[in-house]
């Protein structure tokens, strides 16, 4: 278990003790500790090769070491020590993800999003000299009533947690729900899970989209936490959920889909969400709240959402606008009505 966070207000303290560097705070935008001990970025990697030379001033046999540089491969070092992270080379596929611009995205959603955040105690933590973290965040003015593991029905209040690691010795993973404590191999003790995501550090893994799911599962299952549960609850095949997408977010509305049936799909948006309902299936199950939530990947991953793209807002808010006809769909409502 890496950390049981105590349900009372924190001051602002920081401590050290080996190799991990802590600290207790009640701000979000907060993310020094990460910027002041695990500023990591890659550096070029060189390997040393043995050539040998016969000149007239070396001992017959004598060798020296060369540098080569290994193009498909880094080394990584805190920037703020210097010092070289005793790792593993890091692959030129490896998706690198900075800690501190991580937790200041998640600031910044939190922020924009209707959690109460006047009233919340933050857990930094930096491990193995900024390869790995972890962060907590507490929502005091948010409770659930959960079972516990005695079997007692218990007031838990509502937290979101994060971890990552620079070394590939953690996948990157968030969690939001109503528990108590929890470890990083994804079992979560004393309470529920509103959401929660792995991705290994390769190919398209966006934090981003990830922080945004898990706002928002949080806040919607605060809100409206009879009904996530009743998703909870409800199995839903890949079949189905493909038949309900072709009736909705993936049917194609053209001249051409009016005259042939098979022109009527998107089939690679259809691909994309089965395949980010696989995801979330290996989590939360065969479910509709496992197909809400790849929905909700779909409406919060904007590959192309730079602060420069003026037309960010308006894709979420598209978007955002799709996912509710899945849900409003005769077929969603009909498993729905059929569990209820």
């Amino acid at each position: 278990m890496l950390d049981l966070v105590e349900n009372n207000a924190a001051a602002r303290m920081q401590m050290q003790d080996g190799d991990i560097y802590t600290a207790r705070h009640n701000d979000p935008a907060d993310v020094s500790l990460y910027d002041q001990y695990a500023a990591i970025n890659r550096v070029p990697l060189d390997a040393l090769l043995p050539r040998k030379l016969h000149a007239d001033y070396l001992e017959p046999g004598q060798t020296i070491e060369e540098p080569v540089r290994l193009d498909n491969y880094s080394a990584l070092m805190n920037t703020v020590t210097g010092a070289l992270l005793d790792t593993a080379p890091i692959g030129k596929h490896y998706a690198l993800v900075p800690h501190a611009p991580v937790f200041a995205e998640q600031a910044r959603q939190l922020e924009a999003s209707d959690m109460p955040t006047g009233n919340v105690e933050v857990l930094d933590r930096v491990f193995g000299h900024g390869k790995r973290v972890h962060r907590t965040i507490v929502f005091h003015d948010l409770q659930h009533a959960v079972t516990n593991r005695a079997g007692i029905e218990d007031n838990v209040r509502c937290r979101m947690d994060i971890f990552n690691s620079v070394d590939k010795s953690w996948a990157f993973q968030i969690f939001s729900g109503a528990y108590r404590d929890l470890c990083q191999n994804t079992l979560v003790f004393g309470g529920e899970k509103a959401y929660h995501q792995r991705k290994i550090h390769k190919g398209d893994i966006s934090p981003a989209a990830m922080i945004a799911k898990a706002t928002t599962g949080l806040e919607h299952w605060t809100e409206n936490s009879e009904q996530m549960k009743l998703w909870q609850s409800v199995g839903l095949t890949d079949k189905q959920f493909s038949d309900i997408l072709k009736e909705t977010i993936c049917h194609k509305k053209t001249k051409a889909a009016d005259v042939e049936a098979t022109l009527a799909i998107n089939e690679r948006r259809l691909n994309w969400l089965l395949e980010r309902f696989g995801e979330e299936k290996a989590e939360l199950g065969s479910t509709l709240w496992g197909a809400y939530n790849a929905l909700t990947h779909y409406a919060t991953h904007l590959p192309m959402s730079r602060d420069s793209n003026t037309n960010r807002e308006l894709v979420a808010s598209r978007r955002n606008n799709e996912v509710r006809t899945v849900i409003d769909s005769p077929g969603w409502q009909y498993l729905e009505g059929v569990a209820a």
